[in-house]
């Protein structure tokens, strides 16, 4: 795990053993068991007529990478500490790329129409 990637302060959770403790978490987002162990358990996913569902069990200095959206059950089975770091929003088009996009086919009308009045 590449800690740059990631939010710079993540969520932290202290759990007693017996402990459960349910979050949303988006896809990518990384689990690390700082201390003492967990049952870790994704929300379920669909496929056909079947509910598939993952079940991991995770120690000391093991991390988890969330494959899919959902609410995730942290389970610990020992007395745990859990930092959570959110998935980073996919960037695709950056606020300035979009802006000159939108502005292109206005600045090509702009000058067929100087074009235009100009040749009458």
């Amino acid at each position: 795990m590449r800690t740059e990637d990631r939010q710079a302060t993540p969520t932290r959770i202290q759990l007693s053993a017996g402990q459960s403790h349910y979050l949303w978490t988006g896809r990518d987002a990384v689990l690390f068991v700082q201390s003492g162990s967990i049952r870790l358990r994704e929300s379920p996913e669909w496929m056909s007529d079947t509910i598939l569902k993952t079940l991991s069990t995770l120690q000391e200095g093991q991390h988890y990478q969330i494959e899919r959206s959902g609410w995730t059950c942290l389970y610990a089975t020992h007395t745990a500490e859990v930092l959570c770091y959110a998935s980073l929003k996919p960037r695709y088009f950056s606020l300035d790329l979009i802006v000159r996009l939108l502005s292109t086919p206005t600045r090509r009308l702009r000058s067929m129409a100087a074009q235009l009045m100009t040749s009458k």
